[in-house]
């Protein structure tokens, strides 16, 4: 009985043994290119490596039922790779007395290549006092192996972000998987490279005869190829929140794509928009930041500034880059397109097209004359009328003032953008105004209504649109949804604004779903003099905190009065519930734009920081939130 356990045993070993002797370093060159394994046929696309590698005696595969057999789908161990890469680079195994592993006995054939792989520094790392040879060899191990055992140069590549999604600039492993990348021994898989991954002895026996011999090598991807292009820039933007992430793929739940952060005021290249995202250049490599934390800038790096008026093109004309007609040209607008004009450089007007700063040739435009814009299908019920002791001052350039209190009637003179008329009545859209002696009526969403000696807010018609509502929740944090913030902040404002003597209306009183055309038609419906839209952010950051207002620039606005209107609201907020100030911002906001009335957006703060979604979710900074909303928009009124 103890004879059969004994020869059982001799069996395992024999056979464990050869499973792990891959190659015989003592077989002649001229006996190993006779062997061949029942498991890897011509077809097999490691055929020509592993055969190269056999003719090298660095593997020999071992027998099963009497065959020779390679196992190419079965994992590379920790042990086989030491093995193959001691042989492969021309070395033989290191004999000792004793093991430097615990795990590793000493005398047997896998000591020998394992204490000479280590003394060579092929592996990076003692595992408390181990070496796992029996463990899968990762692909993350593999690079670094390889650049090690066939001494590639990793110079060029320190530094650098690697080519795969899954690889950041931080990563262990990042300049051995670029240099065994860079010199053709490895593409990955597709856009990732799976450090993390077990690799098949097919794969590694592929690996290493590419890093053995140039004639298995893929083509060389040539350093560079991915770095971004200068010439190909489209615009500048600066950063508008701290620890921004910057990531190498539009992906915000991951943050394996997370290549480096950028604080407030840092400014990156951009080569192009993509939805939500910016591509833009880091560190020698493409990147991506969310667009909503970043200001584009014009090509001096200096912020847009305000509107100074509103051209109209003659005809197609370039938006380029730069203030010259041999910079990149960023796109092609069509005739008869209007467009704002931020400052004058040379001959070319800085505008801004679908987000986009750009310069274009002044005189390849005119000066757009401001027309009215009344409501083409006012509503027909009774209108608010009022009367009295109300001046109105312009705020747009060239405002006609007609006989009649409709557009298509004889216009009697025109007003200058700063002037004041008095109101001496209104209805529905339309002031009759005296300037000068003479009387006649304007669309009043050109006047900003200023009461004399009423309350501020007496008679004003302000629109509230709490954000979101019935199917659309906004953003979610656990319980607490934006839908609920938004109305019960904007039910408080319009009790504040009603008790000031203003009319208010609200797009949505209850948990309904008006859509964003809806909330526009509301406003023209009811004569709305200003559009207070309330929402909450969120960010895949947590980080992220604090409020922003935003205003839109849109065909026949008053851009400076939005300005206003943002600022007096956004600072209230700020100053009121101590948040961090994220500003006031421009941006094309479909309730914002499609409407001629000073219009706002303001992102009361994150539903994702802890420190704002305890501010949103109390009751008594709820309170200040309205008040501060209710503070800012009598500042705006109280502002002649």
């Amino acid at each position: 009985m103890n004879i059969k356990k004994i020869s059982l045993i001799l069996c395992v070993l024999f056979i464990s043994a050869s499973m792990f002797t891959i190659h015989s370093a003592s077989v002649s060159a001229a006996t190993n290119s006779n062997i061949t394994f029942e498991d890897v046929t011509k077809n097999h696309p490691a055929y020509e490596e592993i055969n190269y590698l056999v003719s090298l005696g660095v593997i020999q595969g071992y027998f099963v039922n009497g065959k020779r057999v390679f196992g190419p789908n079965n994992n590379v161990t920790r042990g086989q790779a030491a093995k193959m890469v001691v042989v492969a680079s021309g070395n033989k195994p290191l004999i000792v007395n004793k093991s430097s592993f615990s795990d590793v006995t000493v005398g047997t054939e896998m000591s020998g290549y394992i204490e000479r792989a280590v003394q060579l520094g092929f592996f990076d790392k003692n595992i408390k006092g181990e070496f796992l040879p029996n463990k899968a060899l990762t692909r993350g191990e593999m690079s670094y192996v390889l650049t090690k055992a066939f001494n590639l140069d990793t110079s060029e590549y320190e530094g650098i972000d690697s080519p795969f999604t899954d690889v950041g600039i931080t990563h262990e492993y990042v300049k051995y998987i670029n240099t065994i990348y860079y010199n053709g021994i490895t593409n990955g898989t597709g856009k990732t490279y799976l450090p993390n991954s077990t690799v098949t002895r097919s794969q590694f026996s592929l690996f290493v005869a590419r890093a053995k011999s140039e004639k298995y090598r893929l083509e060389l991807p040539v350093k560079g190829v991915t770095v971004p292009d200068t010439s190909q820039v489209i615009g500048l933007v600066k950063v508008t929140t701290d620890g921004l992430n910057i990531r190498k793929s539009t992906d915000s739940s991951s943050t394996t794509n997370i290549v480096g952060k950028v604080n407030t005021g840092g400014k990156l290249s951009v080569y192009a928009v993509e939805g939500n995202w910016l591509k833009v250049s880091y560190k020698g490599a493409y990147a991506y930041i969310f667009k909503q934390y970043a200001e584009f800038l014009d090509a001096d790096g200096n912020a847009l500034g305000a509107v100074e008026k509103e051209v109209t093109t003659k005809n197609a004309v370039n938006l380029y880059v730069k203030p010259t007609s041999s910079a990149k040209v960023i796109s092609t607008i069509k005739a008869n397109v209007k467009l704002p004009v931020y400052k004058t450089v040379g001959g070319y007007y800085l505008t801004q097209v679908n987000g986009l700063p750009g310069y274009v040739v002044a005189n390849s435009t005119t000066d757009t004359v401001e027309e009215e814009k009344p409501n083409p299908n006012p509503d027909p019920g009774t209108p608010p009328v009022t009367s009295g002791d109300v001046l109105g001052r312009v705020t747009v350039a060239n405002l006609n003032v007609r006989s009649q209190s409709n557009s298509t009637s004889a216009v009697l003179f025109k007003l200058n953008k700063g002037e004041y008329v008095q109101v001496n009545s209104i209805s529905g859209y339309w002031a009759e105004i005296t300037y000068k002696g003479q009387t006649g009526y304007v669309h009043k969403s050109y006047l900003k209504l200023l009461n004399q000696s009423a309350k501020p807010l007496q008679n004003r018609v302000i629109i509230l649109d709490p954000g979101h509502g019935g199917k659309d929740p906004g953003t979610v944090k656990g319980s607490v949804s934006e839908k609920s913030i938004t109305l019960k902040v904007s039910t408080q404002v319009k009790q504040l604004l009603e008790n000031a003597g203003a009319k208010v209306y609200m797009t949505r009183t209850g948990d309904t779903y008006p859509s964003l055309q809806d909330r526009v038609d509301f406003t023209q419906a009811n004569y709305g003099e200003i559009f207070v839209s309330v929402h909450v952010n969120s960010a895949a950051n947590s980080s992220a905190q604090g409020t922003e207002t935003y205003y839109a620039i849109s065909t026949g606005d008053m851009y400076q009065e939005d300005i206003d209107l943002a600022t007096f609201v956004n600072n209230q907020i700020v100053n009121n519930l101590n948040m961090k100030n994220r500003g006031v911002k421009q941006e094309q906001y479909y309730v914002i734009r499609n409407m001629v009335i000073p219009s706002i957006l303001v992102e009361l703060g994150f539903l994702t920081n802890t420190e704002d979604h305890n501010k949103m979710t109390n009751d008594q900074y709820v309170n200040l939130f309205a008040e501060s909303i209710y503070n800012g928009i009598l500042q705006y009124y109280k502002k002649q």
